[in-house]
C-alpha cells in the first residue's frame, strides 16, 4: 500500500515569529560587524601578511585585472550582492586584459558563486519554508520542473534578470543541481562570448 506524506502549512503567526527572529539575528550580526570593524582594520594594518593580501586584492579590484574579474564575479555573483558583472567584464577588456584569460576567470568566479548560492538555498530550505507558503513553494517547483531550463537560460543570458537570486531559490526548492549547472554555464558562456564579440567589433 502506498503511503502519502502531507505537508502541513505554517500558520501566519508562526511565520511572523520566524521572520521577526531572523531580522533580529541579522541586525545583531550587522551591529557586531560594525562594532568590530575598527579592531579588525587595525589588526590587518599591523599584520604584514594580511596587509599585503588586502593590498593585492584592492589592486586587482581597482585595476580590473583578470584576477580582479574572478574576485568581482565571485563576490558580485552572490545572490544578495548587487553587481553589474557584464559592465565590469567589458571594462576589463577595455583595459587591455587578455581576452581568453579574462573570459575563463570571470566565468569561473561567477559559477563558483552560483554553486554557493544553490547550496545556501539548499541548506536553508527548511528555514525558508517557515517564512513562505509551502503550497506556493511546491507549486513553483512544479512550474520550474516543467519550464525551468528556459527560464534558467534566459535569466543567466540576459543581464536584466536576477539570476543569482533565482539560483538561490532553486536551491531552496532543491532543483536538479547537475541540470542547473550545465544550463547556467552554457548561458553565461554564450553571453560573455557575445560581449567579447561586441568588444572586438567596436575596438577594431
Amino acid at each position: 500500500m502506498k503511503h502519502y506524506h502531507y505537508i502541513k502549512e505554517n500558520n501566519p503567526t508562526h511565520k511572523r515569529k520566524v521572520l521577526v527572529f531572523s531580522i533580529i539575528v541579522l541586525i545583531l550580526l550587522v551591529f557586531l560587524a560594525i562594532f568590530f570593524y575598527k579592531f579588525w582594520y587595525n589588526f590587518i594594518q599591523t599584520t604584514p601578511i594580511l596587509y599585503k593580501t588586502l593590498t593585492y586584492l584592492r589592486y586587482n579590484f581597482v585595476s580590473v585585472t583578470p584576477m580582479g574579474l574572478f574576485y568581482e564575479h565571485f563576490i558580485g555573483g552572490i545572490f544578495f550582492v548587487p553587481s553589474a558583472d557584464e559592465l565590469v567584464f567589458y571594462y576589463g577588456l577595455l583595459n587591455g586584459n587578455p581576452i581568453i584569460f579574462s573570459y575563463v576567470t570571470a566565468l569561473t568566479g561567477y559559477m563558483l558563486a552560483q554553486i554557493l548560492n544553490y547550496f545556501i538555498g539548499f541548506k536553508t530550505s527548511n528555514l525558508m519554508l517557515h517564512l513562505v507558503s509551502k503550497k506556493k513553494v511546491y507549486k513553483t517547483k512544479r512550474l520550474i520542473n516543467k519550464y525551468g531550463p528556459y527560464g534558467i537560460f534566459i535569466s543567466n543570458a540576459i543581464p536584466i534578470f536576477p539570476a543569482p537570486l533565482l539560483i538561490f531559490a532553486l536551491g531552496v526548492t532543491r532543483y536538479n543541481f547537475k541540470r542547473l549547472f550545465i544550463i547556467t554555464i552554457l548561458a553565461k558562456a554564450l553571453e560573455y562570448l557575445a560581449i567579447i564579440g561586441i568588444f572586438l567589433l567596436f575596438s577594431g
